[in-house]
């Protein structure tokens, strides 16, 4: 009874590491129809806006992203989706956005862009 005991503790312990690999992230960050406000600026605020500030045009050409106008003209005319997903090459002075997020970005598109 012991071993067998021993063994259930052992499998259990494997499977709640198993499953904590995951970063919440990717198991938690995704929202079926996200906001601009509450999803999206964000993700703009902290990873875009330190080049893409309202002003900042002069720059080697870079587009203003700071409400939610030109986020959404960013995103559905714009190179965004490319250049974060397909290209990664934005954003350049931020860690590369996860997987979630980009996903977070194309719910929002698909979604309508709600404000």
């Amino acid at each position: 009874m012991k071993k067998f005991k021993l063994l259930l503790g052992i499998v259990l312990v494997g499977i709640a590491i198993s499953c904590q690999s995951n970063t919440y992230d990717e198991i938690g960050g995704f929202v079926a129809v996200p906001s601009y406000a509450k999803n999206i600026k964000p993700i703009f605020d902290s990873q875009c806006t330190t080049c893409h500030y309202q002003g900042n045009t002069s720059q080697g050409g870079y587009i203003e992203i700071f409400d939610y106008a030109t986020t959404r003209e960013s995103v559905e005319f714009g190179r965004t989706l490319r250049d974060v997903d397909t290209i990664h090459t934005m954003p350049k002075s931020a860690a590369p956005l996860t997987k979630a997020k980009i996903k977070l970005l194309y719910a929002w598109k698909d979604t309508g862009y709600q404000p």
